[in-house]
């Protein structure tokens, strides 16, 4: 993007000051690390200023501090005032995402995927502390006498080097908590300048009850948040932010007091799930002027034998859920200091800015960008680790940066630690765990500049929209992903050349990235589309705009006509794309565009202002994208004609058709910047 500025990434290397670091050192293992931070710092400075030559003989290699970042490490002052200045609850969201060009493409580097977030469809995810939850009063008698959250234990017994934590996820929509111990060590394995114990466990995440369901999205999310968080801080610090509440908000004489639990909420925005059974139950028709109506985060129904039914609407809620656990996590132990959502513009942060991941221009001081660099990292590993395997990170990408233009990180980024992980890390009666050693490398690997990503932001111009269609029937992405990419593998004759589809549609995509960043930004077309857009452009057909219309402004350039032929060649664009992302899955015989939706897509592009529809993503049965130009306001501002004209048809091609059932979602495209931030939502 021309006269844009590069994000800097900043390697936060070793830089404080030796006596910071002997503190931790000396210190780490004091068995009473639970009772009250300011004695054990107390005790340090008398330690330190007793017997300075202590001091002497230690080495930072045989420590290995030398890469561990330190602008989050504290010194012995800073460290006794820090807990009053955390947070008493942290609320972060991170939005879906549509990929409207790029499918298929976008998992080889360096082809670009462009993909839009979703305004109105985010994933909350709120941190606090909260009494542990218990199941039955039973359980609950159990808690405030034992601490120990009800239900029957299972786990490891802790050994004095270690601590715990009740641990609850809460998850209305689903109708489930999750209950688990957080335990951790509290010693510092460099003390003796060995690294005898850096295999063993450094962070644990057991669940609290043997009937326990399980949740791999989450609960790997949250082992690898907790040990970079753990690793990042160091033991102490760690330990006393898990251990102030509890001091600080029991009763009694001070040395009983009442457990509290590091308790996880997460809700999500209703268009990441069906919400056909919702209007239906109202006995509303399947609008979006009804959507509006549906109260927020409504639960996800049930079957006949009470089980959760989940229908998803191919939003990517589990890239969105992790990326918000992490962010949330982050932001809650003062590890990064994400933009507020009060705060998100176009031209605040990084929403003017290309963000290359490696260290491009490190100079730059930008407070957001690199906390959008950590969490995008992390997610991205937390993500691959969930999924089993690495996949392109353009869902992950969206939920972190909003809408850009993205080329996909090297596979050997991650793959090293991943298959470390995958080796090491147990699931069974006992949790999840994670070494020493993995921690270090998780957050060298966190911290590292070097990721070759690529964000380069893009928006559709004020006067366009998005809408996005639930459709009934469902595919899986990863299956269908793999059998193209075995396709492609085979290097099959197809057309007149080899890969001749997946060359085109390198062409075709770019062709859009390119109008919707240079011709789509010219002051003229955003005039022209703002003056004539809602009121001409709007009421015509595309093939209308191919032909003179009137227009007040009396120059070519920026007139209707002007920009009514700008659309059209979008449109072009996105019609090539189907083409290509059809015959290559004819070819390999994979439902990318089935017959039905080409004629869900064909119908709705027949419409006055539609630009274009098609399959997003990896395409399938499942959903459908319309871009279209807005018209005039209806709702009260919450619709518009063209947005209700698009509904009335899929109403009633639905009431037409027993086997498809098409309900629009109340998403729009959010801009460049609206990423991963943080709100006021409560718990």
């Amino acid at each position: 993007m021309r006269g844009s500025i590069y994000c800097a990434y900043r390697t936060t290397g070793a830089a404080v000051a030796r006596d910071s670091f002997i503190l931790i050192v000396m210190w780490g293992r004091i068995s009473n690390l639970a009772e009250n931070a300011k004695d054990i710092i107390e005790a340090a400075d008398h330690k330190l200023d007793g017997n300075d030559s202590q001091k002497e003989g230690w080495d930072d290699d045989d420590l290995q501090f030398e890469d561990e970042p330190t602008t989050i490490m504290d010194t012995k002052h800073q460290a006794q005032n820090k807990a009053n200045s955390y947070p008493k609850i942290v609320t972060v969201s991170a939005p879906g995402k549509v990929l409207i060009a790029g499918g298929y493409l976008v998992l080889e580097k360096p082809n670009q995927g462009v993909v839009l977030a979703a305004e109105g469809c985010r994933f909350h995810t709120t941190v606090t502390f909260q009494p542990p939850y218990s199941s039955s009063s039973a359980a609950a008698a159990a808690d405030q006498s034992l601490g120990t959250g009800g239900g029957h234990v299972i786990g490891n017994a802790i050994d004095a080097s270690w601590e715990s934590i009740p641990l609850d996820v809460y998850s209305p929509q689903f109708d489930r908590v999750f209950s688990y111990y957080l335990s951790y060590s509290i010693a510092n394995y460099e003390e003796d300048g060995t690294t005898d114990h850096y295999n063993e466990p450094l962070v644990k995440l057991q669940p609290r009850k043997r009937a326990h369901e399980s949740n791999i999205f989450v609960e790997k999310s949250l082992l690898l948040v907790l040990a970079y968080i753990h690793q990042s801080l160091g033991p102490i610090i760690f330990h006393e932010r898990l251990q102030y509440n509890s001091r600080h908000t029991g009763s009694g004489d001070g040395h009983h007091h009442r457990r509290v639990a590091l308790a996880i909420k997460l809700r999500a925005d209703n268009d990441f799930y069906s919400q056909i059974t919702h209007l239906k139950e109202r006995a509303l028709d399947l609008t979006p002027q009804n959507l509006n109506k549906l109260e927020p985060f409504l639960p996800c129904p049930k079957n006949e034998r009470g089980e959760v039914v989940v229908n998803k609407t191919g939003m990517g809620s589990s890239a969105a859920l992790v990326t918000s656990i992490v962010g949330a996590l982050l932001q809650f132990f003062g590890i990064i200091a994400l933009p507020s959502d009060l705060s998100r513009t176009m031209d605040d942060n990084v929403g003017s800015l290309d963000v290359n991941c490696s260290d491009i221009n490190k100079n730059n001081n930008n407070n957001n960008c690199e906390a959008l660099r950590i969490a995008h990292n992390l997610s991205q590993i937390c993500h691959c680790h969930a999924q089993g395997k690495v996949g392109s990170g353009f869902d992950v990408s969206s939920a972190v940066y909003g809408s850009h233009v993205y080329t996909r990180f090297s596979k050997g980024i991650i793959n090293d630690f991943l298959e470390g992980i995958t080796l090491s890390t147990n699931k069974d009666e006992d949790g999840l765990q994670l070494s020493k050693a993995l921690s270090i490398q998780l957050m060298r690997l966190v911290n590292n500049t070097e990721w070759d990503c690529t964000v380069r932001p893009v928006s559709l111009p004020p006067g366009l929209e998005l809408l996005m269609a639930d459709v009934c029937g469902g595919s899986e992405s990863p299956s269908m992903a793999r059998k193209i990419l075995e396709w492609k593998k085979k290097k099959r004759k197809v057309g007149f050349m080899d890969d001749y589809y997946w060359k085109d549609l390198k062409r075709c995509n770019n062709k859009i990235e390119r109008l919707l960043i240079d011709q789509f930004t010219s002051q003229a077309f955003l005039d022209g589309l703002h003056r004539d857009g809602s009121m001409i452009i709007s009421t015509r057909t595309a093939e209308q705009w191919k032909k003179p219309m009137p227009s007040s402004h009396y120059e070519f350039e920026g007139s209707s006509w002007d920009v009514g032929e700008k659309l059209f060649g979008l449109r072009m664009a996105f019609l090539e794309c189907r083409q290509n992302l059809k015959g290559m899955g004819n070819a390999a015989h994979v439902p990318v565009e089935p017959d039905a939706q080409s004629f869900l897509a064909d119908e709705t592009m027949k419409l006055p202002g539609v630009v274009a529809a098609g399959a997003p993503g990896a395409g399938g049965y499942d959903a459908l994208f319309v871009i279209y130009v807005k018209g005039a306001d209806t709702d009260d501002g919450r619709s518009d004609l063209v947005r209700d004209q698009i509904g009335n048809l899929w109403r009633e091609m639905s009431d037409r058709n027993d086997q498809v059932v098409v309900c629009p979602l109340s998403v729009r495209a959010a801009c460049a910047g609206s990423g991963l931030v943080t709100s006021k939502l409560d718990w």
